[in-house]
């Protein structure tokens, strides 16, 4: 499955959604946010992050095999 990865600072947790973009959550609020691979918002509360997170969670092949099927 998709790469699932914590922040060791924020704490938030990035993971892989159902259309290849990454769902960025935050545990202690319940809040979350839809970014591209480079970072770039789409939805959500949250709306700034960890740029380098998001690229090692949607960038894995799971990720881009997501992406391609929903294009």
């Amino acid at each position: 499955m998709a790469k699932t990865y914590r922040h060791p600072i924020t704490k938030y947790v990035y993971s892989v959604n159902e259309v290849g973009l990454v769902r960025v959550d935050d545990p202690a609020t319940g809040r979350y946010g839809v970014f591209d691979d480079n970072g770039v918002w789409y939805e959500g509360e949250i709306i700034d992050v960890d740029r380098q997170a998001a690229g090692w969670v949607g960038r894995t092949p799971e990720a881009r095999a997501l992406r391609e099927a929903n294009a």
